[in-house]
């Protein structure tokens, strides 16, 4: 808008209607630089407002016409008729009137929101002289400052002047009167009068608008004109006085209301006038929305939030408001609802709200949205609004804004609430949704261990994990940080990638897998999938105290280290196998890893593992010896035992005696006496009921190995010298009778009685025989030995009868055959 008076020059079209001297008929245009019609259309609507009469002092001459446009010229205009007297007389003597014409186009005036006082300023004084050449004026419009304007409104009284312009706006005709005793003040002064009521309109109105400085008895149609007194269906507006009655329609009532509430908030008329005079589109009829529309332009910025505010809101009036008011230049509150409305608008897909929100990006905004978030309620209401809007930040703001995205992202995860683990989800849900990671966060999850397990937490949680960016941590710690200051969990992360497990120890694998509740299994899998059994032996600590609470850790162990994978180290077959045993899952029952390896140096490593696990924990030494005897014991197994029983004597190997004494004596899965080792035998045997093993070892080893009988003999004999023979040695000596014949223990016994005098030989047939578990064997034995007794009553006659008669020798020839066949069947081959 113009400030300062300054002028407009304009070209203005000029009328005169009036009589000639003397005539005595009707008025006419006398003179004209407009079309006849034209001219008359304005002339004669201003003289149809009546004649002046004398006898009203308010009503004197000169009065002056304000039109926009007419019945038969509705194109606006702004047209001033001025109505004169120079004392004239027509022919019949009456007074002769002068009503002059000054016609401005619209655009011209519009252009430079011209006002009514203004163009009453810059009126003739005198119409053109008569001339050939009725030709357009040139005039001066001075602009009208709104400032003038204004301390008119506030003299009047706002509430006054708005109550008359919203009539106008209800489509009124309003009569301005005198107060009671008071003169209405000259036609200038009433010209600004009328001024000041329209310019609490928008300047458009003034199309449609027609006003005037006074009107007499005569019907009309103007809208705003000063008058004695109020004619019926016109509504009066005493001035001076109270404000007129309020309009009847609603819009016209809100658009009043809103005037008003603009006055009161701001204080500022000024700001007001010149906002109307802006609007100059012009208008054909009161249009009450409209015209609100136009008002709600001047508090634009308010009227945007507080619709905002009530659940409405234009994306292209936020546009409009932050073009007149940079989000720079707002205070707090109007630019948080500007901002989250366009947060909104962008989150529901509308890529203008996006592009707004990022060429008005400033550091007050990212606070702003840095605030709603942290002030949502319960952490995971604020990092659910935070997941919003840095979704919005990153997919619509970013490509307006570059670095949006990360200002927000650094002042949330760098903020001391809710939480610092909540910042650690924030950096992981970055990352994972939207491929975003920065070197402040990263810095972050090195540095600070709360935020650190806390995106931990969710990289495990994950079901299609990456460990790229675990990598990229690993390396930045490498980098950055000392050894000893790196975080437990990374230095373990480090391992899992590839370096040695001597970097890392049992507490820092806890501190990984610890990271949610079932971080053990996840842990294993990373392992399984990096091809990392090694960490098992970092683990293992931790897995033994939770293998009996948490399901599922065997079955993990058993997948990172499998039986049949052949390049396992001694070690951490050793802690399979023995974790495999504690969670009943080993793959196998025993030790079945330990079978597997060949390597002296592992096996080494899986013994020497073994004596690590067990030297403080009794349950696993109990485990350990009983995995051991679980399978078919062979050579590695008892050698296993046997540097574990040399390394643990007063706890490992007193187990492994109580486990070998219970399964000898048939509690448990029965344990052959062949397979008790040497290292074994004496401790074993030493035991009140096992004093039979050592004589029952050495005699089915020396049957095993086809030992001389003379051997076997004096195995008996050296049990015989503790008393009685054990039963389990007569047991063993009637299995090993029955499967090699009577004739071995025959040899046996017989080398027996040589070798002591008191015939033990012939006492062992009773004692094999002695009750009835060896029923069989006594038969075998008895028929064996009838056999035997008839051979030799046969060889006994044979020496004492010489003579041989034919007769006799024929029958005794017979005799002998038979007994000769019995035998052959029952004597087995000879013994080596």
């Amino acid at each position: 808008m113009n400030q300062g008076l300054g002028e407009e020059r304009l070209t203005a079209h000029w009328a005169v209607l009036g009589k000639h001297p003397g005539q005595t008929m009707g008025y006419e245009v006398l003179r004209s630089s407009l079309p006849g019609d034209r001219a008359s259309s304005y002339l004669w609507k201003a003289a149809a407002t009546g004649a002046p009469g004398g006898r009203d002092p308010d009503g004197a001459l000169p009065w002056r016409v304000f039109l926009g446009a007419t019945d038969t010229h509705p194109d606006p205009v702004c047209a001033c008729v001025d109505t004169t007297w120079d004392g004239a007389a027509d022919g019949t003597g009456a007074p002769s009137y002068t009503w002059r014409l000054t016609l401005l186009e619209w655009p011209d005036v519009g252009r430079a929101a011209l006002t009514w006082s203004g163009i009453d300023r810059a009126l003739p004084a005198k119409p053109p002289a008569p001339s050939g050449d009725e030709a357009p004026l040139t005039v001066a419009v001075p602009r009208t400052p709104p400032g003038e304007l204004a301390a008119l409104v506030d003299e009047l009284g706002f509430d006054w002047v708005s109550g008359v312009a919203a009539l106008l706006l209800d489509n009124r005709q309003v009569a301005i009167t005198p107060s009671a005793g008071r003169a209405l003040p000259d036609a200038s002064a009433r010209v600004r009068v009328l001024d000041a009521v329209c310019s609490l309109l928008p300047y458009a109105c003034r199309a449609w608008l027609s006003s005037a400085t006074w009107t007499g008895q005569a019907q009309h149609d103007l809208r705003l004109f000063f008058a004695s007194a109020a004619r019926t269906g016109q509504s009066a507006a005493v001035l001076g006085g109270s404000p007129p009655q309020e309009p009847r329609d609603e819009a016209a009532r809100t658009y009043l209301e809103g005037l008003r509430r603009l006055r009161a908030k701001t204080g500022d008329t000024t700001a007001i006038v010149e906002h109307l005079l802006t609007a100059t589109e012009p208008a054909t009829a009161p249009r009450p929305r409209a015209a609100l529309k136009v008002l709600r332009e001047a508090d634009l910025l308010d009227a945007v939030v507080d619709e905002i505010r009530a659940g409405g809101g234009e994306f292209d009036d936020i546009g409009r408001v932050l073009d007149r008011y940079p989000a720079a230049t707002l205070d707090e509150r109007p630019l948080a609802v500007l901002a989250f409305y366009l947060v909104r608008g962008a989150r529901q897909g509308d890529r203008r709200a996006g592009r707004l929100l990022g060429e008005q990006w400033s550091e007050r905004i990212r606070s702003l949205l840095v605030r709603e978030i942290l002030a949502a309620g319960t952490p995971a209401q604020s990092f659910e609004r935070a997941e919003r809007y840095l979704g919005v930040v990153h997919d619509d703001v970013e490509a307006y804004r570059p670095g949006s995205f990360d200002e927000l992202f650094h002042a949330l995860v760098e903020a001391p609430e809710p939480t610092q683990g909540w910042a650690g989800s924030l950096i992981y849900m970055a990352e994972n949704q939207w491929g975003r990671s920065t070197d402040r966060a990263d810095r972050l999850l090195v540095r600070v261990p709360a935020v650190g397990k806390t995106w931990l937490r969710y990289l495990l949680m994950h079901d299609n994990r990456s460990l790229d960016p675990l990598d990229r941590l690993v390396r930045r710690a490498r980098s950055e940080m000392a050894a000893d200051a790196t975080p437990g969990w990374l230095r373990f992360a480090a391992v899992l990638l590839g370096d040695s497990p001597a970097a890392a120890t049992a507490t820092d694998a806890a501190d990984f897998a610890e990271a949610f509740e079932e971080g053990w299994q996840t842990t294993l899998e990373i392992a399984r999938l990096q091809r990392r059994p090694e960490v098992l032996g970092l683990m293992w600590p931790r897995l033994w105290r939770v293998a009996r609470t948490e399901r599922g850790l065997g079955k993990a162990v058993e997948r990172l280290v499998p039986v049949e994978e052949p390049q396992t180290s001694g070690a951490v077959a050793a802690d399979a196998d023995l974790f495999g045993a504690a969670a009943g899952t080993g793959g196998g029952p025993g030790m079945p890893r330990l079978a597997r390896l060949t390597d002296e140096a592992e096996l080494r490593a899986y013994t020497a593992a073994l004596i690590d696990r067990i030297v403080s924990d009794g349950e696993l030494r109990r485990l350990a010896v009983e995995a051991l005897l679980a399978g078919e014991a062979g050579p590695r197994t008892w050698r296993v035992a046997e540097h574990l029983s040399l390394a643990l004597p007063d706890s490992f190997l007193h187990l492994l005696c109580d486990e070998v004494h219970r399964r000898l004596t048939g509690r448990g899965r029965p344990l052959n006496d062949l397979d008790v080792p040497a290292f074994l035998m004496d401790q074993v045997a030493k035991r009140y009921d096992l004093a039979w093993l050592r004589p029952v070892h050495d005699f089915r080893k020396a049957t095993q190995d086809r030992a001389p009988y003379e051997e076997l003999a004096r195995i008996v004999l050296a049990a015989r010298g503790q008393g009685r023979l054990p039963a389990q040695l007569l047991d063993a000596i009637a299995t090993w009778t029955i499967e090699e014949g009577p004739h071995s223990l025959e040899q046996v016994t017989l080398y027996m009685d040589g070798l002591a005098a008191d015939r033990p030989g012939l006492r062992l047939y009773g004692a094999v025989v002695r009750d009835d578990r060896h029923t069989g064997l006594r038969d075998l034995l008895a028929k064996y030995s009838e056999e035997q007794r008839a051979r030799h009553e046969w060889l006994v006659a044979e020496l004492r009868d010489r003579r041989e008669p034919s007769a006799t020798a024929s029958a005794s020839g017979t005799e002998r055959r038979g007994v000769l066949q019995k035998m052959g069947r029952l004597l087995p081959g000879r013994r080596r």
